[in-house]
């Protein structure tokens, strides 16, 4: 469904995109805790798998998340093909990669950047479809690929991708004012009886 800037359905898709980034950041501080407990305390099975849950559901809100931005940026709900889908990823990441490294050489990045020679010029060509089928294998669909799916080598290899796009949506969708927002029927759920007389 095709939409304006500003009218109803653009109204809810922001709703809808400010949860998903909440999901999305949710589960990118969980991911890190776990990281955190598995670095200090050794690995084992228990944190393994909470650390792949975590790092699994990060990978899920954040393709989601973009997929969301995409119909905003499209203005237009209708479902995007894979192939659309993955070059706006890689389109996206790209840029967010270029403008890093151009802050870096021109002298205008954060004392707290990484060194120029951090960041390749190009994102890996496979990015956004490797992006798409980790998504698609570990959390989405139960198959039978999800237990031949390494996500310690996409974690090796995309990481650093996944990160240029989370703290890049952070930056806007990330910020909260002094009261935590009003996010409609999400933010209006509850489990308590309510009196109805």
């Amino acid at each position: 469904m095709k939409f304006k800037t500003g009218d109803s359905t653009d109204i809810a898709l922001c709703i809808a995109l400010k949860h998903e980034f909440l999901r999305c950041d949710d589960s990118f501080n969980d991911f890190a805790e776990s990281a955190k407990t598995m670095i200090m305390t050794g690995e084992n099975r228990r944190i393994a798998y909470k650390t792949y849950n975590a790092y699994a559901r990060f990978i899920h809100h954040l393709y989601e998340f973009m997929l969301g931005a995409i119909s905003r940026e499209r203005n237009n709900t209708e479902k995007l093909s894979f192939e659309m889908a993955d070059k706006y990823v890689s389109s996206h990441t790209q840029r967010i990669l270029t403008n890093r490294r151009q802050a870096i050489m021109n002298g205008t990045a954060p004392n707290w950047e990484n060194h120029i020679s951090y960041y390749p010029e190009k994102i890996p060509e496979a990015f956004a479809e490797d992006f798409r089928q980790a998504r698609n294998k570990v959390s989405a669909h139960v198959s039978h690929h999800r237990s031949d799916l390494n996500l310690s080598d996409f974690y090796e290899k995309n990481h650093m991708y996944l990160g240029l796009l989370y703290f890049d949506i952070k930056s806007w969708w990330g910020r909260m004012g002094d009261e935590f927002p009003d996010l409609k029927e999400v933010t209006s759920f509850s489990v308590l009886i309510k009196n109805t007389l």
